[in-house]
């Protein structure tokens, strides 16, 4: 019986040397082995066969440990949740491939003009592109297909850098001018299908190619660029839109935490020529609206003088709460007596999450939602906005819009939109637009990645 317990012993102490993966593991069957000798289950030469099988086993494996270790170092780590990304284990290289898609569709009522209503669906946006870093470096590429042909949209190289706590990044290429809250937001985050009416239009354009940088803090930042126009066929146009300057500074003057914050902003542009003058028109109600609001009498390009763009902006978010409020005051100069366009525009918007979550904001502007529930997100939000056209020779031009939508987050890259639009007062050369008060209906399936 002693013969075969020992034998039991020495073969469940071998393969506990074989099987132990971790040293401490190791030292516990030593210590076991010990305890057998002294009682006498096993000779000493036994002992000291299966201490030496033990440490040779657990140097082995200590060497396998450190070869897996070393590989594992130069193995790239990719990410699959809401997006693939491909990066170093170092940290210093990624790779990522971005791109969105948004279809909506579009009814306008144009209330006494049946000529001008438009019901339809369209192809707003798909992008496509790439983005990535090479240490301190950055680069990146979209560009839109949804017209049946590519519209560049970012297209920079980057570099990026630390003083203290002091952050600052310069972008070189066609990217975002430096001013404005709802045009430099993202329309992936966007809390309605179409932005105010001064945003990412003439009065507040959204990229142009130059070059950009941006210092910032914890609360605050300060960013500038100087641009010359948008790229067409690869290149930009021979200086069609002039030089432009602009500059946006950011401060958070309340920040508890990440969901309990208020930001303000003010920010300038300005633009010293522009080869074809100056003239604007905005859709009313959507995108596809064939109402405009208008400039009757724009400025020829002999005229023109330079633009001067102020803006202010606010932002609070409070839990599932949030509200957003931008003015933008516009001037186009002109050499001619009483000739300058003067365009005042602003908006306010609230907006509610019913299940709980909160708008974030990244590097100062909204960024990307995540539902609490498997079941999803869903939020409410309303917009007043309304715009000025000064017009000394025609007469002013005016207009007010309510917007109220209903966003559905099926999970972080899948959102559904739905908004209706309502024009309150409508003036063109200072006289009421036959009482017309045109609106609109807008949905959107969006994806992104």
């Amino acid at each position: 019986m002693k013969l075969k317990l020992s034998t039991l012993l020495i073969a469940g102490a071998l393969f506990g040397a074989v099987a132990a993966p971790a040293q401490a593991n190791n030292d516990a069957m030593i210590d076991l082995l010990k305890v057998l000798r002294d009682q006498g289950t096993i000779t000493a030469a036994n002992y000291d066969l299966l201490v030496n099988a033990a440490k040779a086993d657990s140097e082995a494996a200590d060497a396998v440990n450190a070869d897996i270790k070393e590989v594992a170092k130069s193995i790239p780590k990719i990410t699959t949740k809401g997006k693939i990304k491909i990066e170093s284990a170092d940290g210093n290289w990624s790779f990522q491939p971005i791109g969105r898609v948004m279809w909506d569709a579009v009814t306008v009522d144009s209330d006494d003009s049946p000529n001008a209503e438009f019901k339809g669906t369209e192809l707003r946006r798909a992008r496509l592109g790439f983005e990535g870093k090479v240490y301190d470096w950055g680069y990146k590429f979209e560009g839109d297909f949804a017209k049946g042909n590519t519209s560049i949209k970012d297209a920079f190289v980057s570099y990026g850098t630390k003083f203290g706590d002091t952050k600052f990044k310069t972008k070189i290429g066609q990217s975002q001018i430096a001013f404005g809250f709802n045009t430099a937001a993202s329309s992936k985050y966007m809390s309605f299908i179409d932005r105010p009416w001064y945003a990412d239009s003439a009065l507040s354009p959204a990229r142009e190619s130059g070059v950009a940088a941006k210092l910032s803090g914890h609360s605050w930042s300060l960013a500038s660029s100087v641009t010359i126009g948008e790229f067409g066929g690869g290149v930009t146009e021979d200086n069609v839109d002039g030089t432009t300057y602009a500059l946006r500074g950011t401060f958070l003057p309340y920040n508890a935490d990440k969901t309990h914050l208020v930001q303000v902003g003010a920010g300038y542009r300005g633009v010293s020529s522009n080869k074809n003058g100056f003239g604007y028109s905005q859709h009313l109600t959507a995108h596809k609206d064939h109402n405009k609001i208008k400039l009757s009498n724009g400025i020829a390009a002999a005229d023109f003088d330079g633009i001067d763009t102020y803006e202010l902006d606010a932002v609070g978010i409070f839990g599932p709460f949030h509200a957003l409020a931008e003015y933008n005051n516009f001037s186009a100069k002109s050499t001619l007596a009483n000739n300058d366009v003067d365009i005042d525009s602003y908006s306010v918007e609230i907006g509610y999450f019913l299940t709980g979550e909160s708008m974030k904001l990244k590097h100062g502007f909204w960024d990307g939602i995540t539902p609490k529930s498997p079941a999803g997100a869903w939020q409410i939000a309303t917009r007043f906005e309304s715009m000025n056209i000064d017009d000394s020779v025609a007469g002013d031009d005016e207009a007010d819009k309510w917007t109220i939508g209903l966003n559905y987050y099926a999970n972080k890259n899948i959102r559904f939109m739905l908004d209706y639009d309502t024009i309150t007062n409508w003036e063109q050369n200072g006289s009421s637009v036959n009482g017309a008060e045109p609106s609109s209906i807008k949905f959107r399936a969006q994806a992104k990645w």
